[in-house]
């Protein structure tokens, strides 16, 4: 997993709604996400006390899971 997070991109699309790839084998896969809250707690911020994620890993683990759904990948 550390690996495709090392790959994540975020681009912002609209209202609330973002674009988030990730590189398997040099091919890219994405998604738009609604995730706010994994998008907030990416944004620099090191204060988590009041963010739904603990880490920025535990956020960024959340968007390449959506990734990985979205695409029907299974590692």
């Amino acid at each position: 997993m550390k690996n495709l997070i090392e790959t994540l991109t975020i681009q912002k699309t609209g209202n609330g709604h973002f674009n988030i790839s990730i590189e398997i084998d040099e091919e890219c896969f994405e998604t738009t996400t609604t995730n706010t809250l994994a998008i907030d707690a990416l944004s620099g911020d090191e204060d988590y006390a009041e963010s739904f994620y603990e880490t920025r890993e535990d956020a960024q683990v959340a968007l390449v899971g959506e990734i990985l759904k979205a695409n029907k990948i299974q590692l």
